[in-house]
């Protein structure tokens, strides 16, 4: 073997490195599978995961949350019962600011409010939400869908309400049918109004099912005697919008008139614990999976460097440094990582590519209506399984690459290792 000219041992290493590979082509491309599933399915299981937390934000925010809450300065520490103080009068001047921002979709007026709903002779606790109907349904589009019964409140019908599947069936009521809502007023009275049941919706989560109401605000407004008046303003921002920077500015200017704003990960902080949670899961998938690829690579360089010991030694012997064995070692390491990496992320990005084509099925967590999930391909993501993969195969190399690199040359040449 003629020894490599001054400086061109890179070169020489990578042609090397390549042929030796080859050379057991059955072996090579079993180890470059397990980096390409490795590769692959963590790319998938990134992406999927991606999605179904953006469904699960995406369906607070759609069926309630809305985007952003604004409310007066302390209502949020104290939101049991209304307080004049912790209300927010119409046509304030947060309320006219965020409605001339191009970059707000809709918003809505809300008024939370507890009481007793009596049907016949029974009588229950609800939790009641009035709300600017046609606003409303601009920023919570999927809070009534074609699964639900009968209507969503409406403006031109002030006595129509919509309750939880789960409080209907507790009252055993009906679309049609008439009931007295009571609760404490401003004053320290209690007030009652009629009205009528015109919708009911399934709320997703069984507790909330039985005590849910939806109103129109003025309906309440009467109810409690406080009208112009109302606890929240629930904003939709458009989607190329950045939730989380409009929120930021929004707190700066809303401060200075006693208005606080919430992003929906305030209002629904259980969705980030499950993301965190779910990140991990995902983490210790991907983990496990390049921990295995890393075995992979590990055993066949070993085998590698058993195979060779002969011609390590006359590497060696014709001026090559320890640390140029470790690098020849590495550098075919790398390889199988380069390619297996490649036909990983092709796969995986493929496959990706179709669930976001066809959509995945999956069942709602806020509604009984179902959806489809389309997790989409994300370039940065790819890029850093990739490069994860490469250098996991790499630091797999350490070990043998360090065990050759020690070889003496004249034990070499009797097909010693060590």
């Amino acid at each position: 073997m003629k020894k490599p000219e001054a400086g061109g041992f890179r070169q020489f290493s990578l042609t090397y490195a390549f042929r030796s590979l080859w050379r057991n082509p059955r072996r090579t491309v079993l180890t470059m599978l397990t980096v390409s599933f490795s590769v692959g399915v963590a790319i998938v299981a990134n992406r999927y995961s991606s999605a179904i937390l953006r469904l699960w934000q995406d369906g607070a925010a759609d069926t309630g949350a809305a985007h952003v809450q604004f409310h007066a300065a302390g209502y949020w520490q104290k939101q049991e019962g209304v307080n004049e103080k912790l209300t927010m009068a119409e046509g304030n001047a947060v309320e006219v600011e965020v409605r001339k921002d191009p970059r707000v979709d809709a918003s809505s007026r809300r008024l939370r409010i507890e009481g007793m709903i009596t049907a016949a002779e029974e009588s229950l606790y609800f939790v009641g939400i009035g709300v600017e109907p046609e606003n409303e349904m601009m920023v919570s589009p999927r809070l009534f869908t074609g699964n639900d019964k009968g209507e969503f409140v409406r403006e031109e019908r002030v006595d129509g309400i919509t309750i939880g599947v789960g409080l209907a069936e507790s009252l055993g009521l009906k679309i049609g049918d008439e009931v007295t809502l009571i609760t404490q007023t401003l004053q320290g009275s209690v007030n009652g109004v009629d009205a009528v049941v015109i919708g009911i919706v399934d709320a997703g989560v069984p507790s909330f099912s039985k005590r849910s109401l939806y109103a129109n605000i003025k309906l309440f407004q009467k109810l409690i005697r406080m009208p112009g008046r109302y606890t929240e303003l629930g904003v939709r921002l458009d989607k190329n919008v950045s939730i989380e920077q409009w929120v930021k500015e929004a707190r700066n200017k809303s401060s200075a008139h006693g208005v606080e704003a919430r992003g929906w990960w305030d209002i629904e902080p259980i969705i980030k614990n499950v993301e965190k949670i779910w990140d991990s899961v995902v983490g210790v998938i991907a983990s496990l999976l390049f921990l295995s690829a890393g075995l992979s690579v590990l055993n066949i360089i070993f085998m590698l460097v058993a195979e060779r010991t002969v011609e390590i030694g006359t590497l060696m012997a014709i001026g090559a440094r320890g640390n140029d064995i470790r690098g020849l070692f590495a550098l075919e390491a790398s390889l199988i990582g380069v390619f297996g990496g490649i036909a990983g992320c092709i796969g995986g990005n493929l496959f990706v590519l179709g669930m976001d084509i066809v959509g995945v099925p999956f069942k709602s967590p806020f509604g009984s209506d179902q959806l489809l999930i389309h997790p989409k391909v994300d370039w940065m993501t790819t890029l850093i399984i990739f490069v994860s993969g490469v250098i996991i195969c790499r630091v797999a190399s350490i070990s043998p690459a360090r065990k050759a690199a020690m070889v003496e040359p004249v034990r070499a040449f009797r097909g010693q290792i060590t």
